[in-house]
C-alpha cells in the first residue's frame, strides 16, 4: 500500500482546499512535514483516520465533532446556507489505485449555528485505464480489506499520545492478523467443534438424525458436556498461562529493584528491628517508671519523716521519762487479775478491804500500776519509741532500692534515645527511596499467586485427560448408533475429515505461531540494537507485549524504561511489524502443507517521531524508519529535525512546511 495524495477541504484548521502529495520512491520514500506543535500535524493524522475510518480523536476542549473551519464558518454565518468538509485520499493497493472521499456538509440552521448532515463516503478505483465505482454500500468494506481498522493505529501513529503501544488490549488480533497468522486462526474457528452449534462442525453434528435412540442421545451429550468442560479447562489454562507471564514480569522486576536496592533493604529491615526494640523498650519504661512511682507514693512520706522521728526520739531522752511500763498492758487488765485473785503465774493476790494493803503479790502489782497507760505516759513513749524504730526498720532499704530504680529508667531512657537516634539517622540515609519491605512482601504474594496458577493448570490438565477418556468411550457408542442411515453415514464423513483439520490446526498452528512471534522478536532486537546501542534485550509474549531485558552480574533481569527508552522500544516494535508485513510469509513446514499468502506493505504516518529522544536516538530512529518502511510520512518539528535531516536527507523525496496564521488557520506550504 502507498499513499499517494491527500486533499482536505476546510477540515479543521485547513480552510480552503490543500492538498498534499507525498514521495512514492522506493528510493526516496520519505515526505516530512515541518511544524511546531499548534500548526495541525496531529489535525492532518487524523484526517487519515477520519476519512479511513470515519473516526477522527480530537481533545474534548476543542470541539472535536465539530471538523468545519471556524473562519469559514464566521465569515459565512448568515450568508451561505451550505458549507461543506471532506478529505480525499488517493492511495494504491495490490497494484490498484483507490480514491476515497468522505464528505460531511454542514447547514446553517440559524445564524451561524452550523450543523452536520449525515456524512458520505465514495470509492473508485482504476482497472485498465478506467475509473469504476465500488458498488454502493460496499465501500468501507473495501477500505477495511486494504487496510483493517484493527491495524491502523499501528500505522497511523501518534507518539506523543501513546506511551507504550505494547500495553494495547488489541495488540494479539492486531498483530496475528498483520503477519498472517490471522487466516488459519479464524478457519480454526470457523470449523468450530460439536458443542459450538454455529460452527461446521456443529451444524453437522446437529444434523445427524438419531432416529429416537436415547443412547445415542445420552452419548452425545455426554460428548458435549465434556468437550464443553474441555473448552472450559482450556481456556482456564491460557488465563492462567496469561496470569503467570505477567507475574513472572512483576517478580524479576521486584527482584530487580530489590537487588538494586538492596542496601537500602537492609536499612529499612535494620529499622524495623530498632522500631520494635524500641516499643519494648518503652513500654518497660513505662511500666518501670509505674513500679517507681508506686513505691515513692506508699514509702517515701515514711523515709522524709526519719529527721522527725529522730529529733523527737532524742527530744524523749532529753526528757529522761521512765518507760518501765509492760507494752501492751494496761490499769484496767491489771485490776481484772486483780479482782480474779489470782495472777497469771498463779500467785494469789489478797487485799484489804479498803484495797491499799494486801500480801506482796498485791503490792507489786500496785507498784506497776504507776507505769500503765493512762496512769503513766512512759509506757506510752516506750511503745511510740518501739514503733519508730520498726518503721525506720522498715524503710532502710527504701533509698537504694529507690536509686537503683531510677537508674533503670535512666538507662532505658538514654536506651530509648540512642534507638530513636538510630532510627533518625537510617531515615535520613533512605529518605525519598522505595520502601523494599512493601515490594519483599509483594514478592511473596507474588510467588504465592504463580504457585496457585501452576496449582490450577496441573488440576485442569487432569481433568481434560479424565473428559478426554469419557469423550472417547462415547464416541465409540454414538458413532455405532448412528451409521444406520446413509446420511449419516456422510455426514460422520464430513466430521471427522473437520475434526482432523482441526487436529492438525491445533497441533502446529502454536509452533508456526511461536515461529512467527520468533521471527518478529528477531527482528525488533536488530532494529533496536540499531537504535539503541546498549545492553539490553526485547522479550515478546504470547500475548505480544514487549519486555526490556539487561544484563546484570550475568543475570537477565527486568530493567526501567525512560520515556525516550520507550520511544526506541515503539519504534523498534513497529519497524518489525512494517518489516514483516513486507515480506511474503509462508507457514508451514513443507510444501505439502503450507498455508501461504502475501502481506502487503504498509506506509508508516509518524505524528512527532522524535519526541522525547535524545540527540543520538533521533538520527538512529532516522536510519532505521526509511529501511524497513516502503513508505514513511513524519510530521516532525524543526527543532527535531536538525538532528534527523543529516541521516535521513538522502531518503526525502518531498518536504513541506506548515504555516500557521492563526489558531483556525494554517496553510500547507511546499
Amino acid at each position: 500500500m502507498l499513499i499517494k495524495q491527500i486533499t482536505l477541504q476546510n477540515f479543521r484548521q485547513f480552510k480552503g482546499k490543500q492538498e498534499l502529495v507525498f514521495a512514492t520512491d522506493s528510493n526516496q520514500n520519505v515526505t516530512v512535514l515541518l511544524g511546531d506543535n499548534t500548526f495541525g500535524k496531529t489535525t492532518i493524522l487524523q484526517a487519515f483516520n477520519w476519512c479511513l475510518f470515519n473516526e477522527a480523536d480530537f481533545p474534548k476542549e476543542s470541539n472535536p465533532d465539530f471538523l468545519l473551519n471556524l473562519d469559514l464558518a464566521e465569515e459565512k454565518a448568515g450568508m451561505e446556507q451550505k458549507l461543506e468538509v471532506y478529505v480525499e485520499l488517493i492511495l494504491e493497493h495490490n497494484d490498484i489505485e483507490y480514491t476515497i472521499l468522505r464528505k460531511r456538509p454542514y447547514v446553517d440552521r440559524g445564524y451561524g449555528n452550523w450543523v452536520p448532515l449525515q456524512t458520505q463516503l465514495t470509492v473508485v478505483y482504476k482497472e485498465g485505464g478506467l475509473t469504476k465505482p465500488v458498488r454502493e454500500g460496499e465501500e468501507q468494506q473495501i477500505i477495511n480489506s486494504i487496510l483493517p481498522k484493527s491495524l491502523s493505529g499501528y500505522f497511523f501513529f501518534d507518539t506523543e499520545r501513546v506511551s507504550d503501544i505494547s500495553t494495547r488490549k488489541d495488540l494479539t488480533d492486531a498483530v496475528q492478523g498483520l503477519l498472517g497468522l490471522a487466516p488459519v486462526a479464524n478457519a480454526r474457528k470457523h470449523l468450530g467443534s460439536r458443542t459450538a452449534k454455529s460452527s461446521a462442525i456443529g451444524c453437522w453434528n446437529a444434523a445427524l438424525d438419531l432416529g429416537g435412540d436415547e443412547r445415542a442421545k445420552e452419548a452425545q451429550a455426554t460428548i458435549e458436556s465434556e468437550s464443553s468442560n474441555i473448552e472450559s479447562m482450556k481456556q482456564q489454562i491460557d488465563n492462567a498461562d496469561h496470569e503467570l507471564e505477567s507475574l513472572n514480569a512483576q517478580k524479576a522486576k521486584i527482584e530487580e529493584m530489590l537487588r538494586e536496592n538492596q542496601s537500602t533493604a537492609e536499612l529499612q529491615r535494620s529499622k524495623q528491628d530498632l522500631e520494635e526494640k524500641l516499643k519494648t523498650a518503652q513500654s518497660d519504661l513505662e511500666e518501670s517508671s509505674q513500679l517507681f512511682m508506686d513505691s515513692y507514693n506508699t514509702t517515701a512520706i515514711t523515709y522524709f519523716m526519719i529527721p522527725l522521728m529522730d529529733r523527737a526520739e532524742k527530744c524523749l531522752v532529753d526528757a529522761h521519762v521512765d518507760d518501765r511500763g509492760l507494752r501492751g498492758m494496761t490499769e484496767a487488765s491489771i485490776r481484772d487479775i486483780v479482782k480474779r485473785g489470782r495472777c497469771i503465774c498463779g500467785a494469789k493476790i489478797e487485799v484489804s478491804e479498803d484495797g491499799r494493803t494486801g500480801n506482796d503479790a498485791y503490792m507489786h502489782i500496785l507498784e506497776e500500776l504507776a507505769f500503765l497507760p493512762p496512769a503513766h505516759i512512759g509506757t506510752e513513749i516506750r511503745n511510740f519509741k518501739q514503733l519508730m524504730e520498726a518503721e525506720k526498720r522498715g524503710i532502710a532499704q527504701f533509698y537504694p532500692l529507690a536509686e537503683q530504680q531510677y537508674k533503670e529508667i535512666q538507662k532505658k531512657r538514654t536506651e530509648i534515645a540512642n534507638m530513636e537516634d538510630q532510627i533518625a539517622r537510617i531515615e535520613d540515609s533512605i529518605f525519598g527511596k522505595e520502601n523494599m519491605s512493601s515490594y519483599e512482601a509483594d514478592l511473596t504474594r507474588i510467588k504465592e499467586n504463580m504457585k496457585a496458577f501452576q496449582e490450577t493448570k496441573a488440576s485442569c490438565n487432569q481433568k481434560i485427560g479424565a473428559s478426554k477418556s469419557a469423550i472417547e468411550s462415547a464416541q465409540k457408542v454414538y458413532d455405532g448408533l448412528v451409521t444406520a442411515s446413509e446420511r449419516n453415514q456422510k455426514l460422520i464423513r464430513y466430521l471427522a475429515y473437520a475434526e482432523k483439520i482441526c487436529e492438525w490446526i491445533d497441533e502446529s498452528y502454536a509452533e508456526r505461531e511461536q515461529l512467527m512471534r520468533n521471527r518478529l522478536q528477531d527482528r525488533v532486537n536488530e532494529i533496536f540494537g540499531q537504535m539503541y546501542h546498549g545492553q539490553r534485550r526485547v522479550q515478546i509474549d504470547k500475548q505480544y507485549h514487549v519486555t526490556l531485558f539487561s544484563q546484570v552480574n550475568g543475570k537477565e533481569i527486568i530493567t526501567g524504561e525512560s520515556e525516550g527508552l520507550k520511544r526506541v522500544k515503539n519504534f523498534a516494535f513497529i519497524a518489525g511489524l512494517v518489516d514483516l508485513a513486507k515480506e511474503k510469509a509462508t507457514i508451514g513446514r513443507s510444501a505439502a502443507d503450507a498455508v501461504s499468502w502475501e502481506n502487503e506493505a504498509y506506509p508508516l504516518v509518524m505524528d512527532a517521531p522524535f519526541s522525547n529522544a535524545d540527540e543520538t536516538h533521533i538520527k538512529n530512529i532516522s536510519t532505521v524508519l526509511p529501511a524497513v518502511a516502503n513508505q514513511v510520512i513524519m510530521f516532525v518539528m524543526e527543532k527535531d529535525w536538525q538532528y534527523a535531516e543529516p541521516v535521513m536527507a538522502g531518503r526525502v523525496g518531498k518536504y513541506c512546511k506548515l504555516k500557521k496564521f492563526s489558531e483556525s488557520y494554517t496553510k500547507i506550504e511546499e
